[in-house]
């Protein structure tokens, strides 16, 4: 992306459509399940950009992770989980 979009890439926002987001702190038992569902390690469970899974700092600072891999500018997360994800986007203000 960074090639086809040359001097612009500096103007593209990059965005993440996450399917799921879990707090826990048994990351371990939640990622095996959705492997199971899928078909995947638990630990490609874990990383799969549409997943968002561990403690509050553990996805906080998987998500600046994947903004330095992938320069990610947002995330969108599933309505349901708004209230959920209020204490993560808390952790990165200013970040």
């Amino acid at each position: 992306m960074r090639e086809a979009a040359g001097a612009r890439f500096d103007d593209l926002e990059i965005q993440s459509l996450i399917g799921f987001v879990h707090v826990t702190d048994d990351a371990t038992s939640i990622a095996e399940a959705i492997g199971k569902g899928f078909g995947v390690s638990a630990d490609d469970a874990l990383l799969a950009p549409a997943t968002l899974v561990g403690s509050l700092d553990g996805i906080a600072d998987l998500l600046q992770q994947r903004r330095e891999r992938w320069q990610m500018s947002y995330v969108v997360v599933p309505h349901e989980t708004v209230e959920t994800f209020a204490p993560i986007v808390a952790r990165l203000d200013g970040k």
